[in-house]
């Protein structure tokens, strides 16, 4: 009897064993951390053996008394001793990591203190501004985690990162050289008959300029005759004075033909200012400059232009015997070129 009464005890003790001790496991469980909601590292520069910002974003999964953050980056990125940190240019919906922030490398592994308690469900953002180098191209495993003080994890994730053997692209453009240059017309006439009793003018044609010559246009004339000449007389009128930078007045019932150049508009678009030739820059409505058959300079600009325009004016003078007739005519050729 005392022999079974033996046995039931320990049938009886075994199927206690076997329904407590599951019971007990559960409540000897070693503590791990868990996973943060979301967790990634943007290095500023993928380049392997490139020095780089590294921006670690996370969001804490757990609530606890967080003092530090730790990431630790994979055999082969150099990591400085005293790397600096800063919670400027976050992207959109990240938040500073809170704190007074302190980090210090050793090994492999920026630690950075003076966090505060962070909340469940926020996203963060710091900057690993210098003393990260990235290693050679490939793929690593980093890992970012919060602790408490004492360097017990928090929340923790592993997050893959890859380097690769370049990481930016040389983009390259031509701007065409370009130059506009435009008539108002092929044609001028004297506003008047000519007369001894004064000097006479015509309507005038412009030329208009734009190009994008960083150093600007040159424009340039000259006469078929250096004169108005008449078929039917066989006489002209022969252009005044002499191509020395210096314009030449026209007197009234003197025989004179001269060229003024006025400065219509100098565009505000560009870098360029017009300068109009001495020689053609009248100085009133009886001036101008000395017509030649070789081409003179009448403007410049030194710079880039949307428009710049010039007034061509032709004047003439006459004395009282010269001969009548409606033919009297000259040609001017105009051209020009942007300065490159």
């Amino acid at each position: 009897m005392k022999k079974r009464k033996g046995i039931a005890i320990i049938n009886i003790v075994a199927m206690l064993l076997v329904m407590v001790l599951p019971m007990l496991a559960v409540f000897v469980q070693p503590a791990y951390a868990a996973n943060l909601t979301q967790a990634y590292l943007r290095a500023d520069r993928m380049k392997a053996s490139t020095a780089t910002n590294v921006l670690a974003v996370f969001t804490p999964v757990s609530t606890g008394t967080e003092a530090k953050v730790k990431i630790t980056f994979a055999a082969g990125y150099t990591v400085g001793a005293s790397p600096t940190v800063n919670v400027t240019n976050l992207p959109s919906g990240v938040i500073a990591l809170p704190g007074i922030l302190v980090a210090a490398g050793v090994g492999q592994v920026v630690t950075i203190t003076g966090v505060t308690d962070l909340a469940a469900a926020t996203s963060y953002g710091v900057n690993i501004a210098t003393g990260i180098t990235n290693t050679t191209a490939g793929e690593y495993e980093n890992t970012i985690a919060t602790t408490t003080g004492a360097d017990a994890t928090i929340d923790t994730s592993n997050v893959a990162v890859r380097i690769i053997s370049d990481d930016q692209i040389v983009l390259t453009a031509t701007v065409p050289p370009t130059f506009s240059y435009t008539l108002s017309g092929n044609s001028d006439t004297f506003t008047t008959d000519l007369s001894s009793a004064s000097v006479v003018s015509t309507t005038g044609k412009t030329v208009t300029i734009a190009t994008n010559a960083d150093k600007g246009w040159i424009t340039w004339v000259k006469s078929a005759n250096a004169a108005l000449s008449s078929a039917t007389t066989g006489e002209t009128i022969g252009t005044t004075g002499t191509v020395n930078a210096a314009p030449s007045t026209l007197s009234a019932g003197t025989n004179g033909y001269v060229l003024d150049t006025n400065l219509t508009t100098d565009s505000g678009t560009g870098t360029g200012t017009v300068t109009i030739d001495a020689e053609y820059n009248g100085t009133d409505t009886s001036s101008g400059g000395t017509l030649s058959t070789s081409l003179q300079p009448i403007a410049s600009a030194n710079g880039t232009t949307d428009g710049d325009v010039l007034t061509l004016i032709a004047r003439a003078a006459i004395s009282a015997v010269k001969g009548a007739a409606d033919d009297y005519t000259d040609t001017l050729t105009v051209v020009g070129a942007g300065n490159f």
